[in-house]
């Protein structure tokens, strides 16, 4: 799945990415969601650059994922409010991340929130494959009043996909062809 990913032209996966922000854009969920947690488009992802920067622009708060030191030898994944998408850094293994700052470090507090999260496959029952460092799946554990959506080409979704219990489920999968799973 990966390799067919990466083999998807640079043009066509621009143009697929941006149909994807703008589905994302008109649904309920990025609607009425304060906040936006959305993963900075990495390699041959699905982009989200455009989604955040519109998310900026529609003044909601958009924080994005940074791996951090828990404990010695032990890496977590922590969300930071950006302002700007320059902010973003490469960071863990050269993905696009936010600075560091304690202001800053997303609190549910009673927010509305909307997660996007990116995978290397999704299933037509909300389930997903991420990339094997079982960070999301942590971070949803601490943080569960959110909606969670998967993002990814259409090509990703299969009939089904492997899941074991402390793995969470999307609420919803969106790909360029409109929502593949939930509501």
């Amino acid at each position: 799945m990966l390799a067919f990913r990466d083999a998807m032209p640079p043009l066509e996966r621009a143009e697929k990415s941006c149909r994807i922000a703008r589905l994302v854009m008109g649904h309920p969920a990025y609607r009425s969601a304060e906040c936006l947690l959305c993963y900075a488009g990495y390699k041959s992802e699905a982009d989200t650059f455009f989604l955040m920067g519109q998310a900026l622009k529609d003044g909601k708060k958009v924080y994005c994922p940074k791996v951090v030191e828990a404990a010695p030898a032990k890496r977590q994944m922590e969300f930071y409010r950006i302002l700007s998408l320059e902010e973003l850094e490469p960071g863990y293994h050269g993905i696009p991340e936010p600075p560091e700052s304690g202001d800053r470090l997303f609190a549910e507090d009673g927010k509305t929130g909307l997660m996007i999260l990116p995978g290397s496959v999704f299933d037509k029952n909300g389930n997903r494959i991420g990339y094997g460092g079982g960070y999301y799946d942590r971070y949803l554990g601490r943080h569960t009043g959110m909606v969670r959506m998967g993002i990814c080409f259409d090509f990703q979704v299969a009939e089904t996909v492997p899941a074991e219990r402390y793995d969470w489920k999307m609420d919803l999968v969106m790909t360029e062809n409109g929502i593949r799973f939930g509501g």
